[in-house]
């Protein structure tokens, strides 16, 4: 077991994953969304996450999958250690699908795969992906475990919907990406789009699963760590996507992601450092 409480990894080669090791699991009290897959596995305890408010139990010899763009939260639930998670960049995974189904669209996993195999291979691939691996041996074994879930657990192709949207929602989506840094309103973005809050309200609620505010705050967040990873100052990181200030910016970063904006920072450094090394 790792020493550290939480642990975030990059590996400089592969930026299209990220790895996150804990001693012990900690909620993510806020709903919300990633542009990735994330797989995650508990060695002892139980936890509980609501994936598109459907309630999941994860632990021991059980993985967790949450599809790219799927709406969660997480709650811890009883003791728990050893708690790990691979993120993998959604175009990455789109691409490596696109190449296996001959598909334009992301295939949905299944949130629950049970199969001591599958489990296994998990924890052996992040003990490959965090160590002193060849890159090439990396990139293998992701391709491996994969293939493996893929010829188990697609049989039934059902496609995210990931990018069909009313046209309202995709204005608004657009809008929020280029005005991040903005203060933004309802009746500003309203008027903008030409049409009233409330239809913003109800459109947020219908295409994304999450209100209008949470969907925007969700946005800044993970555009926010992006530039953190990039090496971007936390407190100018703040500013630039529209936090009212680095503590508003801890304060989210928190719920979403389970550690701070700082431990987060220190790890992605701790990492970029040890590639330098090697």
């Amino acid at each position: 077991m790792m020493k550290n409480n939480n642990r975030i990894f990059k590996i400089k080669e592969l930026p299209f994953i990220e790895l996150k090791y804990s001693t012990t699991f900690y909620e993510c009290s806020q709903k919300h969304y990633h542009n990735m897959i994330c797989i995650l596995a508990l060695k002892k305890g139980s936890a509980k996450y609501i994936v598109n408010e459907k309630e999941l139990i994860l632990k021991k010899n059980k993985l967790i999958v949450i599809n790219p763009n799927e709406v969660h939260y997480s709650i811890c639930d009883k003791k728990n250690e050893d708690y790990y998670v691979i993120y993998i960049d959604r175009n990455w995974y789109k691409t490596l699908q696109n190449q296996i189904f001959n598909s334009k669209d992301i295939i949905a996993l299944p949130n629950i795969i049970e199969d001591l195999n599958i489990n296994q291979e998990f924890f052996e691939l992040f003990n490959i992906l965090r160590d002193n691996n060849d890159v090439i041996e990396k990139e293998l074994k992701v391709f491996n475990f994969f293939k493996n879930i893929f010829n188990k657990y697609i049989e039934e192709k059902i496609f995210l919907k990931i990018d069909e949207t009313t046209k309202i929602a995709k204005e608004f989506k657009e809008y929020i990406e280029e005005n991040i840094s903005s203060k933004l309103t309802l009746s500003k973005i309203a008027k903008k789009l030409n049409v009233s809050p409330y239809h913003i309200i109800r459109i947020c609620n219908q295409d994304f699963g999450l209100s209008a505010n949470a969907y925007i705050v969700n946005k800044r967040v993970h555009r926010a760590k992006k530039l953190i990873s990039d090496g971007v100052d936390i407190s100018q990181a703040a500013v630039d996507v529209g936090f009212y200030d680095q503590s508003h910016l801890t304060n989210v970063f928190k719920k979403v992601f389970a550690l701070t904006p700082k431990a987060y920072q220190n790890d992605i450094q701790i990492s970029i450092k040890k590639g330098r090394d090697e």
